[in-house]
């Protein structure tokens, strides 16, 4: 988000967002311009991001033949949180600040990309179900979704949303990150854990865990943001047992910092013969100097990580990558929202089988 924009921000535009929010931005004409512009949009809202192999492809073994599920993490911009700071986009057309506008804009991305598993974060509770509607128009799928607010006021939290004829949920857990016991853990955010299971028969024994959560912003609070991921890894630890683990979510942190240091660990891809281990993850490489949102600079604070270790019955290969975007790209395109990109933030995606 624009932290270095201007401040101020005249009541007068903000009504006006409110009031478009609500009402149709657009209609179409009767020579049907607005199709073809919609058309024109949709054919280069990602600027040519593409799905790029990565790994070592398990040998002799089509991806339709494998246990394998196409997973998108998203931070897709509260509404309630933009009108709440609405000074972060002095210079944004107010027509691609409203809550239609952006949704269509989402829904439109979303459907395209088409992901097995969803997970949203600054998802706002009162346009989750609409927008999941959409998505089950658009594309066909039975999905089907588990939530976790924030605590306190907030409207938004976090998001897991499943195509249930694929995947049967065999659990979940809502972890509150504020712990008024521990000072370090005064802030509302939240993570949300959901295991699942292939439907197919001879892969039920497959079973995974996605979790994803939104730590604290603020840049000068690493420490909460350790001690949010400290708590994250405790609950992670007893709810996935011998079961990997995709973690996923806006974690405010750039790749080398001290809370991403506690998620990779610092003794390389093998864990200690100790037991129980300790849960260790790697990032799912998004390509090199890339960023997936703007703060002060063009940075990368979303991720896709992976566990690794020997704690696990199984283990999750990543087959395929969705690039962010380059920073000197980002640079080009400018500001987001914009008039076919929904969020202030760009999504990520990863391919997995799980063997």
């Amino acid at each position: 988000m624009y932290k270095s924009l201007l401040r101020t921000v005249k009541h007068q535009a903000r009504s006006q967002i409110i009031g478009r929010s609500s009402s149709s931005s657009h209609t179409k004409s009767a020579n049907g311009k607005r199709k073809q512009k919609g058309e024109q949009m949709d054919t280069r809202y990602d600027f040519n991001r593409r799905w790029t192999p990565v790994g070592d492809q398990p040998p002799g073994v089509g991806p339709h033949k494998l246990s394998s599920l196409k997973l998108v993490s998203y931070n897709i911009l509260a509404q309630d949180l933009l009108l709440e700071h609405l000074f972060l986009y002095v210079g944004i057309p107010q027509e691609f600040l409203t809550w239609r506008c952006r949704q269509q804009n989402l829904l439109r991305e979303l459907i395209k990309l088409n992901p097995d598993i969803l997970c949203l974060q600054e998802m706002q509770f009162d346009h989750l179900a609409p927008l999941v509607q959409g998505l089950r128009m658009g594309n066909g799928k039975k999905l089907a979704y588990v939530y976790k607010k924030k605590t306190g006021h907030r409207t938004d939290g976090c998001a897991i949303v499943y195509d249930a004829s694929k995947f049967e949920l065999l659990d979940q857990r809502a972890v509150e990150l504020h712990d008024q016991e521990v000072a370090l853990l005064n802030r509302e955010n939240v993570a949300l854990f959901a295991r699942f299971r292939f439907k197919k028969e001879q892969d039920q024994e497959k079973e995974f865990v996605v979790a994803t959560t939104h730590l604290l912003y603020n840049p000068k609070r690493s420490d909460v943001r350790c001690a949010q991921v400290g708590r994250m890894l405790e609950e992670l630890t007893s709810f996935s047992t011998d079961t990997p683990i995709i973690l996923t979510g806006d974690f405010n942190s750039q790749p080398d910092s001290t809370p991403i240091a506690l998620l990779v660990g610092n003794d390389g891809d093998v864990e200690p013969a100790a037991s129980p281990a300790p849960l260790r993850f790697e990032i799912i490489d998004p390509g090199a100097g890339t960023a997936s949102t703007y703060q002060d600079d063009w940075i990368t604070v979303d991720y896709i990580l992976r566990s690794l270790g020997s704690r696990s019955r199984h283990k999750l290969l990543p087959l395929s990558v969705y690039s962010l975007p380059s920073i000197s790209r980002c640079s080009r395109v400018g500001q987001i929202p914009n008039h076919y990109l929904g969020s202030d933030h760009y999504a990520l995606g990863a391919i997995f089988t799980v063997v």
